[in-house]
């Protein structure tokens, strides 16, 4: 990473992939897992709605099966619009998720679906941790080159 690069620039993606996932309707809900959580963590802080947890109380009272992923993305989408959610990071997720044409997918339990929806949810937690850890060692290594510049 460069010295001055932030903590937005980092993708998911790049850094995780669903290397266990061998169908693809497993890695649409493994990436919609982590979009899910992109949209709930960015609704919090939205500039038209502050503190907004409406995605997150709908999302919590719905079945985690195939049938619902396209559904569970639509309303994403929606509040990410509606909300005027933004940046690379919700990009990119939203990319994976409509890369993956589950179509061609074998029967898979809802189970299992709800497993990787989750495993995406619960990694893109740990990104996060990760890249505020990264970012605290960017702004300190940059401000020990200030200060030595300066010196």
């Amino acid at each position: 990473m460069e010295n001055n690069q932030r903590m937005d620039d980092v993708l998911f993606s790049q850094k995780y992939e669903c290397k266990e996932c061998q169908d693809e309707i497993l890695k649409k809900a493994y990436y919609l897992g982590a979009y899910c959580k992109t949209v709930i963590d960015n609704s919090f802080y939205s500039k038209i709605s502050k503190e907004n947890t409406t995605f997150k109380k709908w999302l919590s009272t719905q079945i985690i099966n195939a049938k619902n992923l396209n559904k569970i993305f639509d309303k994403a989408t929606i509040f990410e619009n509606k909300l005027e959610l933004s940046g690379s990071r919700l990009q990119d997720l939203s990319n994976q998720v409509t890369s993956h044409n589950e179509s061609a997918s074998k029967i898979i339990s809802k189970y299992t679906i709800s497993y990787y929806f989750r495993k995406g949810f619960n990694e893109y937690i740990k990104f996060k941790e990760e890249q505020k850890e990264n970012d605290k060692k960017v702004e300190a290594f940059n401000k020990k080159l200030k200060e030595q510049n300066n010196g």
